[in-house]
């Protein structure tokens, strides 16, 4: 919604286009969770890396399509930053307090509603029988029709990451939140931290897992943030670009990550 004060049409659509692959707090648990476990020590490096990975990319994301696309566009826009001071003690604690009842709200409709209907999907079959082992439920079965599109990220055919994954469309938040149904249904791993000792996760190394959390990086945002871009860009069409760029971007940086890692 900030892009409105960009006059230039295609400033403001390639802005808009950009703007996701800077990491919201939606994105935090996914890279705490895994720079936590894969990293220990460094997790904090890590976790800036992506940071500066992201502001990166949209510096030469934008160059690159300008160069391209945008050859006979240019404005001399100039946003002027206000005076930056210390926060009092009453702005953040009011910041903070309004952020977490935004996420239970969140948890309790959005994430909840999915976590059920992930649950149905692993302990039904397509005949409807209840209490099948996981691997033939109906969500097992459609991670594995598409495992192969992760294969290049993580090494190896994961349903479970893969479903996983495409979840942080509905909510970034629902990756960790379906990563955990997972492992509890298929061993009863209830704690998060046991997530990556568990036959479903195992898998994961340093590689794997830092290439994963740049795929939800850059991967196109939740359906609230799509629903924005929606009405900023006011084209269907447009916005259907944006979240096929940016998904094929996050693969194709996800597997870069991933085979320079195993090197």
């Amino acid at each position: 919604m900030s892009t409105r004060i960009i006059k230039d049409s295609k400033e403001r659509d390639l802005s808009i286009m950009l703007t996701p692959f800077i990491p919201c707090s939606a994105k935090l648990p996914i890279i705490a969770m895994f720079t936590g476990y894969f990293f220990t020590d460094k997790s904090g490096l890590v976790s800036a890396s992506l940071y500066f990975f992201a502001i990166a990319i949209i510096l030469i994301s934008a160059i690159i399509i300008k160069k391209i696309f945008m050859k006979n566009s240019g404005t001399a826009f100039i946003s002027e930053l206000p005076e930056y001071k210390l926060p009092s003690i009453k702005y953040v604690t009011k910041d903070v307090f309004d952020k977490i009842t935004e996420f239970i709200k969140r948890a309790g409709t959005i994430i909840l509603f999915c976590s059920v209907i992930i649950w149905f999907l692993l302990s039904f079959s397509w005949k409807l029988e209840y209490g099948i082992e996981i691997k033939n439920s109906i969500l097992a079965s459609i991670g594995n029709s598409i495992s192969w599109v992760f294969y290049p990220i993580l090494g190896t055919y994961s349903w479970e990451a893969t479903v996983s994954a495409i979840q942080g469309l509905v909510a970034k938040e629902q990756v960790i939140s379906s990563m955990s149904i997972i492992a509890g249904l298929s061993e009863g791993v209830e704690q998060t931290t046991m997530l990556f000792q568990s036959t479903s996760f195992r898998f994961f190394n340093s590689a794997s897992a830092y290439a994963f959390m740049v795929f939800n990086l850059f991967s196109a945002p939740c359906f609230g943030a799509i629903g924005a871009m929606r009405r900023e860009f006011g084209s269907t069409k447009k916005m259907l670009k944006a979240i096929l760029f940016q998904t094929a971007l996050a693969w194709i940086l996800a597997s870069i990550v991933f085979n320079i890692g195993i090197l």
